[in-house]
């Protein structure tokens, strides 16, 4: 899996600065299972790699409370606008992708992590 080098370098600086929502999920563990799902949301691959669908299992493991949920869809938020270009469409992709049942919203600068 190749990301470019400024999706590293942001995912490095959010992983140091250890932005965390107020929960018992830390943001570093939401970007570190997520990032090797960069390739898909990007569309430069046509399905997710079996790390990124480790990493989603991973989350939706963690994801058991609605504060865990909103702690979570605000670090994705974080976490892809670091990015760049992305297909937040995809997004709803990846658990279907991956063999799960959870309904993911497509996930932008715009959502509503409350919901």
């Amino acid at each position: 899996m190749k990301m470019s080098r400024a999706a590293i370098v942001s995912i490095v600086i959010l992983l140091i600065t250890g932005c965390e929502a107020q929960s018992s999920i830390k943001c570093p563990t939401v970007i570190e299972d997520v990032s090797p799902c960069v390739s898909f949301l990007k569309s430069n691959t046509k399905h997710p790699s079996e790390e990124c669908c480790q990493g989603i299992k991973s989350l939706n493991g963690e994801a058991g409370s609605h504060e865990n949920r909103e702690a979570i869809c605000l670090c994705l938020k974080q976490g892809l606008t670091a990015i760049g270009d992305y297909d937040p469409q995809r997004i709803p992709l990846v658990p279907k992708e991956c063999g799960l049942s959870v309904t993911l919203p497509p996930i932008d600068e715009k959502t509503d992590c409350t919901k």
